[in-house]
Parts: C-alpha cells; structure tokens; sequence
C-alpha cells in the first residue's frame, strides 16, 4: 500500500497516553541488561540482614528496579505493561504516578518489617512486583466482568477476567514466597492507596519528570490519515442501485442499552459526576474504558 492511501491509527503507539508506564518498563529492562552484565542481580536483593546489619540501605531502593532472570522479566513486563497502561489512562499519569510512589513507598515499609521478623526466610527477589500488586489491586477493584461465563472448566464458569489472574499468577509464584509476599504487600498497598493518590506528589517531582521524560517517554498522536479516494467516497452521496436516485437515509441507529450500575459505580468511584459517567457510556457503547478516556479528555 503507498504512502498515501496509508491509514495511520493512534493505536500503533503503545504507550500514548502513559508516558509512566513507558518509563516504568524501559527503565526495568535497560537495568536488567546493565545488571546481567555487571552481575549485579545479587546486591539488588531486599535482604534485610544486609540492610540493617552491614548498612546497605541502597537495597531499598534498588529492589523494584528490575527482575532477577530474562523469564521473570518477559512474564512480568508482559503482566505489568497492560495493566498499567490501561490505569495511568483512566487515572491520569499525574495521579498514577502518584498512585504509584505511594503504594510503591508502602508495600517497602510493610515488607522491611515482615523480612525482618521472618529473618529466616529467603531474601526477596528483585524486580517490580509491589507494583504488579498494586496494579492489579486496580485491575480488581474496578475492572467489572463483561462476560461472567467467558469459559468454563470442569462445570466451573470463568469470567475474561480470569486471564489476567493466570498472567499474574504466573509471576506471583515464580519464585515462592519470594515473590509472593511483595505482591501480596503490592496489592494490600494498592487498596490503600487508591484514595490517597487524589493528593498529587509536590509541583517539582512533575517538573522535573516533565523535563527527563519528555522526549524520552511522551508519544506523540499520530496524525489520522485517510485517502483522497476515500474522502471522494465519503462525501459522494450514495445513489440506489436502480433508477440511479440517491438511496433512502439508513435508518436511526438503535439507541445503547442504559448503562450498567457497575460500570457507573467504577467510574464514579474515580471521581467523576454521575451524570457525566453516564453521557459517557451512552457516547461509548458502555465501554468502560473507551468512557473513561473521554471523561479523563474532558
């Protein structure tokens, strides 16, 4: 196909409108590489005997920054990028980057002193999975069941939700305890947090996030480009196959079925009017998403 009669769809940029995520999954994966080839895996373990016995601190800091394998970093990227995608759109990325500081700040403390009274486990693996947790506290929270039967198994029906569960507990139980307890302490964080991300992080922590990621994060929307033939075809009005008159109008379009009291219960809970949620979801086909999106574009 030539340039142009091309059609460009906004969608082909992954990450528009989640400059956050973006920089969450770029910045996982540069360090793990760096990480693979300084054989750093080892020192970014939340062990808390080091921590508190031999003063390396920075462990604290280092622990979510990347996995420890190249399965637990595809697998988890491949959980994490969706979900958070999806959430910094519907949120906002000044309120899920805040959304994400606070949990994140959280589930560190809950775990220091859950490792440190359980001295006798095994340290905690690296890599993000507070933040898996605190995404899919969101992903269960809000995220209602379009479909209660999506499939079943052995006489038990499954909704479309239960996909995302199996991605998920793909990497919650990659690594045991290890890696269940900060994903479990992700997503207790997550609960907790949700209301508190309505207060924004301090004015400069955006200014200088804008500065850095600007070029580096932020997609641009591709220009939506149609064809001189199809815009021919589009304003030519359409004649009957017989007799060559113009074709009778298509009839109304049947209006959307009121939207569901779930779908305006998650998006009011976000903070939005109700009698906006609801312009919204007529405008969308009750897509719950697609509204949010238009809420959050005002």
């Amino acid at each position: 196909m030539s340039s142009s009669t091309a059609l460009h769809n906004p969608r082909a940029v992954w990450f528009l409108g989640a400059p956050v995520s973006k920089a969450i999954a770029v910045t996982t994966a540069i360090v793990y590489v760096v990480a693979e080839m300084n054989k750093w895996h080892s020192s970014m373990v939340l062990d808390t005997t080091k921590i508190f016995d031999h003063a390396q601190f920075y462990r604290i800091f280092v622990c979510n920054l990347t996995f420890a394998s190249m399965g637990e970093l595809i697998f988890g990227l491949v959980a994490l990028c969706p979900l958070m995608r999806r959430f910094e759109r519907e949120m906002g990325s000044r309120r899920f980057g805040a959304f994400i500081v606070y949990a994140s700040v959280l589930s560190t403390i809950l775990e220091l002193v859950f490792f440190n009274i359980f001295f006798d486990m095994a340290p905690r693996y690296s890599g993000p999975y507070p933040q898996l947790g605190a995404v899919l506290a969101l992903f269960h929270k809000f995220t209602p069941r379009q479909h209660p039967k999506f499939f079943g198994i052995l006489g038990v029906d499954f909704s479309e939700k239960s996909l995302t569960y199996a991605l998920c507990a793909q990497v919650l139980l990659s690594g045991g305890l290890s890696t269940i307890v900060p994903v479990v302490f992700g997503f207790i964080s997550g609960l907790l947090c949700v209301k508190r991300s309505e207060t924004e992080l301090p004015e400069f922590v955006y200014s200088l996030g804008h500065l850095v990621g600007k070029t580096l994060f932020v997609d641009e929307a591709p220009p939506v480009m149609m064809s001189r033939a199809a815009q021919r075809g589009a304003n030519r009005p359409r004649r009957a196959a017989n007799g060559g008159r113009p074709a009778a109008p298509a009839a109304a379009p049947r209006p959307p079925p009121p939207p569901p009291d779930e779908a305006i219960a998650q998006l009011t809970g976000m903070g939005f009017a109700r009698e906006a949620v609801v312009r919204a979801l007529q405008r969308n086909g009750n897509n719950v998403e697609a509204a949010a999106n238009s809420l959050l574009m005002g």
